[in-house]
């Protein structure tokens, strides 16, 4: 991409130096320039991109983007703009030939089922026989190739990057979770979704946002910004049982889908059969009823498969032919997962991390659990602690909770348990300040026939500790190792060498 080509998409910048003539990459990460890329200075909470300047100009970097100015060697070229961040979206766009154009692009925001949805969307397409990428909590899959990601929605360069990667794979539908950190932060500025959904609303993320109306219009920019051009065939399918959804209805011109658990919606579920192998269901939709037989546990996994279906109909398929590939799909990993179902105990993880989530898990696992309940959570630290009592509270719905701390960073492990204990409904709990040892304290208590609900975590390999130190960690890990450890020591997993 020639220079003089991204400098003349601007009317209001000011460049210094000598630019190099073309450029083949753009990025925010200092470690990742090189001779042909564009290094965009973010100034971020933690860190101030124009720090690295120096170094990215040793890694043979000519073209850096910035919201101030800086002394740099003459060779060097220094854009200035008012929103680096914009800038490189759009220059993003251009570099990498706009690769979206060639695959269905769904967003998926929402407090809770964001990752679930995405990962049924992926599953289902590519049991339909399509090439599928999915982007989110889970990291970045192309069909089965598997990479990790650092965040639900990465920043802009390295999302347009992964796009990218996409297209060159041949993709046909790119799946991502829209997270109000991403929209806030405009990390999808430049992304032309073709479906947005919606999956509800509850709170959460109050330590970034200013209240519940500001997250809930934060979210609101995924179905805003697909734009007003109704040449283009685009779709809004919105959770008819959320109150959000009839702003977000009313933020976009095109047409809207619903999806709920009565008949007002245009896709619901009736004559409900279910255990922890499965679901199985009638969908009412606008084109009839159909049986469902779902590997899938639980009424609120009914509504985010609903979402994936909807996603799949829109793109043309049939009923009958998605719900033929539902058996096919694969469970998602973390959510509401069984591990090892041939432990005389049912350990079940999941990323419930909201109270509304929490108590959908309790609700959904308690009427299958054949002797006690026992539910884990954890208090993330450096975030909103107004939830804790109430996730406490949610918690002693089992027979017996544990409460520990998630991602304590700088936290007091103390201080975090505290809040959770504040909100017990009974004295049927213990406190671990370390949630390996409440992990194996759990395990350890529980009888043949018993149920452990290991929440907030799901399959999340770390702990982030003091000093967002990121210490290895799984629960599912620990959690078997305990269990063969008491049940059956000869299958005994180590689980330093698993993480």
């Amino acid at each position: 991409m020639k220079t003089t080509m991204l400098l003349s998409l601007l009317k209001i910048k000011t460049t210094y130096g000598n630019f190099p003539e073309t450029v083949k990459d753009i990025t925010t990460d200092s470690r990742e320039t090189h001779e042909d890329a564009v290094f965009v200075a973010i100034k971020g909470h933690q860190t101030d991109g124009l720090k690295f300047a120096g170094d990215v100009i040793k890694r043979g970097c000519r073209f850096i983007i910035s919201d101030r100015y800086i002394e740099l060697p003459a060779n060097i070229g220094l854009l200035i703009v008012k929103d680096p961040s914009k800038t490189a979206a759009l220059f993003a766009e251009y570099i990498y030939e706009f690769p979206h154009e060639s695959q269905t692009m769904i967003g998926v925001t929402g407090t809770n089922g964001k990752t679930t949805v995405s990962t049924m969307i992926h599953n289902l397409s590519m049991a339909l026989g399509k090439k599928s990428a999915y982007l989110g909590t889970n990291g970045f899959m192309i069909n089965e190739m598997h990479m990790v990601s650092q965040n639900t929605t990465p920043e802009t360069t390295r999302l347009h990057q992964r796009i990218r990667e996409a297209h060159e794979n041949d993709t046909e539908v790119f799946t991502m979770e829209v997270s109000s950190h991403g929209l806030k932060l405009g990390r999808t500025f430049g992304i032309d979704f073709d479906i947005a959904i919606f999956t509800n609303l509850t709170q959460d993320h109050l330590d970034f946002h200013n209240s519940m109306d500001e997250y809930g219009h934060i979210k609101g920019l995924l179905f805003s910004q697909l734009g007003q051009d109704v040449k283009k065939h685009k779709y809004v399918v919105l959770n008819n049982d959320d109150a959000w959804s009839k702003v977000y209805s009313d933020m976009t011109p095109f047409e809207t889908i619903t999806y709920g658990m009565d008949e007002s919606a245009d896709f619901y579920p009736s004559d409900i059969i279910g255990s922890l192998e499965g679901f199985s269901f009638t969908l009412n939709t606008p084109e009839g009823s159909f049986e469902v037989n779902s590997p899938f546990v639980g009424e609120y996994n009914i509504q985010n498969l609903m979402c994936a279906i909807i996603s799949e109909w829109l793109q043309g398929y049939s009923i009958e032919r998605i719900l033929s590939a539902v058996p096919e799909m694969k469970p998602v990993e973390g959510r509401l997962e069984v591990l090892d179902p041939s432990l005389p105990i049912d350990i079940i993880i999941d990323f419930a991390h909201t109270p509304d989530a929490l108590r959908k898990v309790i609700e959904t696992v308690k009427p299958f659990a054949k002797g006690r309940l026992i539910c884990l959570i954890g208090m993330t630290g450096e975030r909103d602690y107004s939830k804790g009592a109430e996730m406490g509270e949610i918690a002693t719905l089992a027979d017996y909770a544990v409460f520990t701390p998630d991602n304590p960073a700088n936290d007091d492990p103390d201080m975090l348990v505290k809040l959770l204990a504040d909100g017990a409904a009974h004295g049927n709990y213990i406190s671990y300040t370390d949630r390996e040892e409440g992990i194996i304290h759990a395990v350890d208590i529980a009888e043949p026939g018993d149920t452990i609900i290991l929440a907030c975590k799901g399959r999340e390999p770390y702990q982030i500790m003091e000093n967002y130190v990121k210490v290895p960690h799984r629960d599912d890990l620990i959690a078997l190792d305990a269990a063969y450890r008491k049940y059956r020591s000869e299958e005994y997993v180590d689980t330093d060498n698993k993480i």
